[in-house]
Order: structure tokens, then C-alpha cells, then sequence
């Protein structure tokens, strides 16, 4: 079922786990319940999915096993969800949680793009007009310049060599960058090694790490309260914890603390250890929970602390990105442009002498 790995959109997953909680609470079988989902969708290769689920469940396995072997990538939360309603016997509270984080997500990822969509306009049209007036209009005046028994500026000379070099070298260049980009996406993709340094740069870099931070571990106290609040162990919510999440900084941490919970340590002072990766107000929110005997109910108001967080940060990055990119665009733009407007108005003095 590799050909239908990307069938399953967010809002597919959405649509999927509110059609099927609606079904279940109808008291119609999981079964039933996928066959009446197969019906309604119009896409053949989500058809398939459906298919494979229902023969997969109706030979006894688990709705989260069956999807977890058809190899489809379903987002990992669903799937974690989905197992601790099977074993809790609350699927249809469960699913009902998950359309509520998965919209969650999903209203997240709208307002990243939106807050991109302005700064990725304004670099895209910065680079086109830069390579407009290198490789189009400075040609032009090049062969003048060149005959012309005068000294250029230095901004004249550096878009000189530049654009010299990539009519030389240009395509080389490119070809290089392709595969180092190819073989960077292979090495990440393959080997945990990489990708262990790959995330802990990430979790190093201004205002990204920041952004990183506060989404995991708003999902990480939506996952506990959800949990925890079901009857699981925090214990289980660690194993749970790990399955769903994809840092490796994150996910070495979290084994770490399930083994320190397996030996009487508590959640928070476990936590305490990684000062770099969990924030102190979740240390304290879940420390006070821990003593009060209402974890999830911190969890849960940590949860949503953190996801105003990451609100506000996304306002602010917007707010700082904007004003940074004008004034990137005019230095580049501005800097090219004064590159052929000194030497026309050298020459102009020089004929006038």
C-alpha cells in the first residue's frame, strides 16, 4: 500500500476520526462503521485504505495495528489516541479528543503559512529581481564599461565577478547544490546519528528552537492529559509520549524519565534534568500536580499556556520579519542598482572633462 502513503491529509485524518466517532456512537460495529466511510468517500485510493482496515479488523487486530501495517501515513497522535481508547475501552472519547488536537494542529499549520506567505513573496521577488539585473540589464552596459578607460566602483566590480563567475561556473554550482541537498535528505532519513545532531541544532537556533520547544511540548501535555485522565499510569503516558513524538532530543529525554518513573522519581524532578529543552513553568505546573493528586488537570492548563505561547510568538516573528525583509530587499536590490548607476555616471563625467 506504499502508493497510497500520502492519501490521508490532515483534514482527511480530521474528517476521518469525526465520521468514525459519530458511527461508533450509533452502536454500529468498527466494521460497519469503516464501511460506511469506505461508501462516502469518493477517492479510490483512500478506498483501498479503507478496505485493508476493515479486513485487518475483521481478522481480530486492532484498529491502531491495522494502521500502523498498511503503511500509511497517518499522523502519529491519531494513532496514539486511537490505542489508548482501544485499551481504555473510551474510543469514541478518545477520537473525539483527537479531532479537537488534530484541529488544533491543522488551525496551527494555517496560521504558520499565513504568517510566511508575505516574507516568502518578498525574498522570492528580491532574488528574481537581483538575478533580473545581474544576468539581463548589466550585460548590457558591460561591453561599454569594458571599453571605457575608467576606474569602477567596487559595488561595479563585485557584480562584475559575480555574474562572470555564474556564466562560468553557474550550473556547476547548482549541480552541487542539488547534491549535497540529496544527499543530506538521504543521510538524515537513514541514519538516527545524523538526525540526532540535526534536531539538537535545531533546538539551538534563535526563535525557531523557541517555536520547536513550545509546540511539542504543548502536544506532549495535551497527550498527558488526555492519558491520564483516561485512568493510564504516567508510566504509560511516557510510553505513549515516546511513541508519538519524532525529536530525538526529545524522545532520548523522555525514556530517560521512564526509566527514573519506574524507580519512584517524580515526572517533574526528572524533568528538572533538562532545563534546556523543558520550561520551567511545565516543571512547576506538573510538580504541583504531582502533589495535589491532578496532573492531567495541569497538564491540561499547561497545555493551553503553551499553545498561547506559540500564538503570541508567531504574532511577534510576523511583526519582526516583515520590516527585516524590506530592508534586506533594498540593500540587495539597492546595492545592484547602484552597481550600474555609478559607472553610468562615472562615464558621464568623463565625457564632459
Amino acid at each position: 500500500m506504499n502508493n497510497t502513503k500520502n492519501s490521508f491529509s490532515i483534514t482527511d485524518q480530521i474528517f476521518f476520526a469525526q465520521r468514525l466517532s459519530l458511527l461508533l456512537a450509533s452502536d454500529i460495529s468498527l466494521t460497519q462503521s469503516l464501511s460506511v466511510m469506505m461508501s462516502m468517500d469518493n477517492s479510490l485510493k483512500r478506498k483501498k485504505i479503507y478496505e485493508y482496515l476493515i479486513r485487518s479488523c475483521e481478522r481480530g487486530i486492532s484498529l491502531s495495528k491495522s494502521m500502523i501495517d498498511s503503511k500509511v501515513k497517518f499522523d502519529q497522535l491519531l494513532i496514539t489516541l486511537i490505542k489508548n481508547g482501544e485499551h481504555s475501552g473510551t474510543l469514541i472519547e478518545s477520537l473525539s479528543e483527537i479531532v479537537s488536537n488534530l484541529e488544533k494542529r491543522n488551525e496551527l499549520k494555517k496560521k504558520i503559512i499565513t504568517t510566511l506567505i508575505y516574507p516568502a513573496f518578498i525574498f522570492f521577488a528580491t532574488i528574481c529581481m537581483s538575478l533580473f539585473l545581474v544576468m539581463y540589464i548589466f550585460p548590457k552596459i558591460l561591453p561599454m564599461l569594458n571599453s571605457m578607460n575608467i576606474d569602477l566602483p567596487f559595488l561595479t566590480l563585485l557584480i562584475k565577478a559575480l555574474y562572470e563567475y555564474s556564466i562560468l561556473y553557474g550550473l556547476q554550482v547548482i549541480g552541487f547544490i542539488v547534491f549535497i541537498s540529496i544527499t543530506f535528505f538521504i543521510l538524515i532519513k537513514r541514519y538516527t546519528y545524523f538526525r540526532y545532531y540535526l534536531h539538537k541544532i535545531l533546538l539551538k537556533i534563535p526563535i525557531y528552537s523557541t517555536y520547536l520547544k513550545l509546540s511539542i511540548l504543548s502536544s506532549l501535555c495535551s497527550i498527558g492529559e488526555i492519558l491520564l485522565s483516561s485512568g493510564r499510569s504516567v508510566s504509560e503516558f511516557h510510553t505513549f509520549s515516546i511513541d508519538s513524538l519524532k525529536n530525538i532530543i526529545y524522545i532520548n529525554s523522555i525514556k530517560e524519565i521512564h526509566k527514573e518513573s519506574v524507580q519512584g522519581i517524580s515526572f517533574s524532578n526528572s524533568m528538572s534534568k533538562y532545563p534546556d529543552i523543558f520550561f520551567q513553568i511545565m516543571i512547576d505546573m506538573c510538580s504541583i500536580g504531582e502533589k495535589t493528586g491532578n496532573l492531567a488537570l495541569m497538564l491540561g492548563h499547561c497545555s493551553k499556556i503553551l499553545e498561547q505561547d506559540l500564538d503570541n510568538l508567531l504574532k511577534r516573528f510576523s511583526a519582526l520579519i516583515e520590516p527585516i525583509l524590506m530592508i534586506f530587499m533594498g540593500i540587495v536590490v539597492g546595492s545592484i542598482a547602484l552597481s550600474i548607476i555609478l559607472p553610468v555616471y562615472e562615464i558621464t563625467n568623463h565625457l564632459t572633462k
